[in-house]
């Protein structure tokens, strides 16, 4: 969406400064362990080339990392770029003041002008759509009012309470696994196969909480992930077939290879532990922390929850001498117009485009409806002091959990050196030397603990990513307030015509046509509370915007009527003169017609005498002579 500047400021300000700046320090760190690895590997490479070159691509890699994160952090911070056109609007805009703008935003717009007339006349909200999934189902029955939350949120509370079943579902399936393999339905190697049934769960549970902290992606703002039990069904099938088959297939190999299970017992003893109990117990406890941090954020966004669908309604019939065609121009230019937001023109979702069906001897019927949106201003949105702390503290761990991360990616990085040190000192040209019995132990130990630092490595930035996403979301939530008016008008009309100064002695005449309409109009009006998720960069505010609240609102309601009725009662039906200059010619006129019929009324007395003799004169001159 373009960037259209208005001198009357939206006030719409940038949410991300803080989360920018803890971003951005974590990124400066992030860079000096960067150039820090690349300055120790440049005085180290004449020494130990090789050791230089590992230290060099860990410093390259850290320091784009960091580079990243410093950039990312300090976009946050700059100045929001937010034009007269922000938010997205609720449908396609037909305004013609926005055209351009409705097309870039086309794709974005979460309604119709359909699904919003719907919800207006049926007093509903379609933005609540029913949980897809038994997993989906069964959480938004634990929590009700997780329904009336924003897509974001809702996929985020899916995703960590499907990560916690699939959890509870693997321990679960483990136990299945331990009975399988050590009650002897596997044979001997079930029991020697048990370790990696261990690690087969530590890496399914660590990979999953993983998944869940990835962040949300836009097209989840538009609609529900679906969360059932299929990849569980699936957990439970293999608990009870994989044992089963690897147990008969390691029972096999020791057959045909004429292994005992003393001899793979005696070297599995030889190699390091993997530790995959302390790696679950860890998982469980940092999944425990971040769900109890993420959780506050939820149940104070729950708290605030109304999820009302409400109307004012006005259904009455209008007895008027106006034309059809005047309604509706008065309310699209006047009504609708007179409550601009700071001047920005309205939304427009159904264009005014009344119909008349004239009919014979001056009949006819009208028809028009239209719907509008006040330009939606910032509703701000306190959900209390704790989650504030909750929302600050998620931001703050992400952040300290990424650092740490990155001073275990540190020690990896001498961790190969370690590895290219003992290889090197040691003559190792292969692997089957270097897992002989003479450097098994020592070269399997430091093998374990590179792949110790990387796991740990990855989990915890795991759950940092976890935390950090989690607070982005809740920062980037902003709340709209905005009044959508629905108006629906049909009536009939009659035509008459009506005269003034038809007198024998007027000057002036004045023939109009008189339309006589009967109006029966159907206005609806709400208060909607919307909700967008903002981000930083071109499309800062350009996604979709959900209607959450629908409120009463019987002052604007009353206004508008008001406003209708006093244009209505304020019409002229009858031509008048209103120019001065025609009002001083029509005067002269009428004073002319004065003079002309002001004769006196002596001479006009005398004037009938003479002619009532001369008529007598007349008589008696054709009347015959007497007969003597």
């Amino acid at each position: 969406m373009a960037f259209d500047y208005g001198s009357i400021d939206l006030g719409l300000k940038n949410p991300f400064k803080l989360e920018g700046k803890v971003t951005a320090v974590r990124g400066l760190i992030e860079s000096i362990a960067g150039i820090s690895l690349l300055v120790i590997a440049a005085g180290s490479v004449k020494e130990d080339t090789t050791a230089g070159w590992i230290l060099m691509v860990f410093g390259m890699l850290i320091l784009a990392f960091g580079i990243r994160s410093l950039s990312s952090g300090i976009y946050a911070t700059l100045k929001y770029f937010v034009g007269r056109n922000h938010p997205t609007s609720l449908a396609y805009n037909y305004s013609k003041s926005q055209a351009s703008t409705a097309q870039e935003e086309q794709k974005e717009v979460a309604y119709t002008a359909q699904s919003l007339e719907e919800m207006l006349v049926g007093r509903k909200n379609s933005t609540f759509k029913e949980p897809n999934g038994f997993l989906s189902r069964l959480l938004h029955s634990l929590i009700p009012k997780l329904l009336f939350l924003p897509y974001p949120i809702r996929n985020v509370a899916q995703r960590l309470f499907g990560s916690w079943v699939s959890t509870l579902v693997a321990l679960i399936a483990y136990g299945l696994v331990a009975f399988v393999s050590l009650s002897g339905f596997t044979g001997e190697a079930g029991e020697l196969a048990f370790p990696v049934y261990s690690a087969i769960l530590m890496f399914y549970v660590l990979f999953s909480w993983r998944s869940t902290g990835k962040p949300i992606s836009r097209n989840a703002e538009k609609n529900i992930e679906a969360l059932g039990t299929g990849a569980l069904a699936k957990i439970i099938s293999l608990s009870f077939i994989l044992p089963i088959a690897i147990g008969l297939s390691m029972s096999w190999l020791m057959k045909e290879q004429h292994i005992s299970k003393q001899e793979i017992d005696g070297w599995i003893e030889q190699l390091p532990s993997l530790h995959a109990g302390m790696y679950l117990i860890a998982i469980i406890v940092l999944a425990t922390l971040s769900c109890a941090i993420a959780f506050i954020m939820i149940k104070a966004r729950l708290n605030a929850v109304t999820p009302s669908a409400e109307v004012s309604e006005l259904r009455e019939n209008w007895q008027e001498s106006v034309h059809p065609d005047e309604i509706f121009i008065n309310l699209d230019n006047l009504v609708m117009a007179n409550r601009r937001y700071k001047e920005v023109p309205n939304r427009v979702y159904r264009e005014l485009d009344p119909k008349l069906q004239e009919q014979i001897e001056g009949k006819g019927g009208f028809k028009g409806e239209m719907i509008q949106e006040i330009q939606p201003k910032l509703h701000s949105i306190d959900l209390g002091k704790n989650f504030t702390l909750a929302r600050l503290l998620a931001l703050v761990s992400g952040n300290l959990l990424y650092i740490i991360a990155l001073a275990f990616t540190v020690f990896l990085a001498y961790s190969f050196i370690n590895i290219y040190h003992y290889v090197d000192a040691a003559n190792i040209s292969s692997f089957k030397q270097a897992f002989n019995n003479q450097h098994v132990i020592q070269f399997s130990e430091l093998l374990m603990t590179s792949f110790h630092l990387l796991l740990i490595g990855i989990l915890i930035k795991a759950f940092a990513q976890l935390l950090t996403n989690t607070a982005h979301l809740f920062f980037a939530e902003m709340q709209f307030e905005s009044l959508l008016v629905y108006f629906k008008c049909e009536g009939t009309f009659t035509e008459s015509k009506i005269s003034t100064g038809t007198g024998i002695h007027d000057s002036t005449r004045s023939e109009n046509t008189l339309v006589r309409s009967s109006i029966t109009p159907w206005i609806i009006v709400s208060r909607v509370i919307s909700t967008t998720f903002a981000a930083t960069g071109m499309k800062n505010l350009e996604h979709p915007r959900h209607i959450m609240e629908m409120h009463k609102d019987e002052g604007q309601l009353q206004a508008i009527k008001k406003d209708v009725i006093a244009f209505l009662k304020d019409r002229e039906s009858i031509a008048s003169i209103t120019s001065e200059r025609d009002l001083g010619n029509a005067s002269q006129i009428h004073q002319l017609n004065q003079q002309t019929r002001a004769i006196p009324t002596q001479q006009a007395i005398a004037k009938d005498d003479e002619e009532a003799a001369g008529y007598l004169r007349q008589e008696e001159n054709l009347s015959p002579e007497p007969k003597g």
